[in-house]
């Protein structure tokens, strides 16, 4: 397993401190358990927030609270705190002297999922501890997939950024925040100039590491993390500049233009002989009247300006609202 080096945290709740002690005693004898303690249901709630630990050994009799009610708000915070899609699930084994079907049902309800009845012999509750900590692992494994999955869904398989999907995901709530915030919101299209022809003069695997290269100088002129730049389709890239005004968008379109001629990858019909880029500029504040999709054709349409000017340079969207 991936995370059986990692060494995990068994949260024990018992209003008894000789309770307490003698199930973290025992929980000693595993090296791979770090046991903490608590003797009330609110401190119980702030360690579990805090340390977030791999499991939970409740005793069903708190003196300050409802067990039952303290495993529920355990539940929540981990519904409201989830990732990738995921709420992290922390195994809850109820502890009681009492055997009644009825608290135990009600205790399965409320996010419990096993009950120990004590006095609890020290091999029940060991085995015990390590059966719930091999799910506990395997559900960790599946979170890291998961999240490894989601992250390549996002990705371009040949250039490693952003891909077409991602970027629209993105730009749609850039798009609303922009709105929340009242600011604007900026997009740069740039285009490989004379793609074509290098890829019939070099081959395509020459063109395909030649939009590695770009794609990475591109990435590397981007300064903020709110900043992105996508494969937006072929030899088309589009970064989305949020907060950043036209100013702004050209001066972070200048240095992907120089850090893409700076590559100095030959081009028998490029400009000069080198490959080169152009872009296109649109800025504005969005608005619940407006689409994204205008600041898209906006800046597609600047960018067509500047290659029909003669390409390998910047153009800014033009009152075109």
């Amino acid at each position: 397993m991936i995370f059986d080096s990692i060494k995990r945290t068994v949260l024990v709740v018992d209003p008894t401190a000789k309770n307490r002690a003698q199930i973290c005693d025992c929980l000693a004898q595993l090296p791979e358990i770090e046991a903490i303690s608590a003797a009330d249901g609110a401190q119980a709630l702030d360690l579990f927030r805090e340390c977030q630990p791999s499991l939970v050994l409740l005793d069903i009799s708190l003196h300050d609270t409802d067990s039952l009610a303290l495993a529920h708000a355990m539940r929540n915070w981990e519904c409201a705190n989830e990732q990738y899609g995921f709420a992290s699930w922390t195994p809850i084994v109820f502890l009681s002297a009492v055997m009644d079907e009825e608290v135990l049902a009600r205790g399965i309800l409320a996010g419990g999922d096993d009950f120990l009845y004590k006095p609890v012999s020290e091999m029940v509750l060991l085995a015990k501890v390590r059966s719930m900590l091999r799910i506990v692992g395997m559900q960790q494994e599946i979170h890291e997939a998961h999240r490894q999955l989601r992250e390549i869904s996002r990705l371009d398989a040949l250039t490693n950024i952003p891909n077409r999907r991602y970027f629209d995901e993105t730009l749609a709530a850039e798009w609303k925040r922009c709105i929340r915030t009242e600011s604007p919101l900026s997009i740069v299209i740039g285009d490989v100039d004379f793609f074509k022809q290098f890829n019939d003069i070099y081959s395509h695997q020459a063109g395909d590491a030649c939009l590695k290269a770009v794609a990475s100088s591109l990435n590397e002129s981007l300064f903020r993390v709110e900043d992105m730049v996508a494969r937006y389709g072929g030899e088309e890239f589009a970064a989305i500049l949020p907060g950043t005004d036209a100013s702004g968008a050209h001066a972070v379109a200048e240095r992907m233009h120089r850090s893409a001629r700076e590559l100095s990858i030959p081009h028998e019909k490029g400009v000069g002989g080198l490959v080169s880029c152009s872009f296109g500029i649109a800025t504005l504040r969005p608005s619940g009247h407006d689409l994204p999709i205008k600041l898209l054709q906006a800046a597609d349409a600047a960018l067509y300006v500047a290659k029909s000017a003669g390409r390998n340079q910047i153009k800014v969207a033009e009152a075109w609202r």
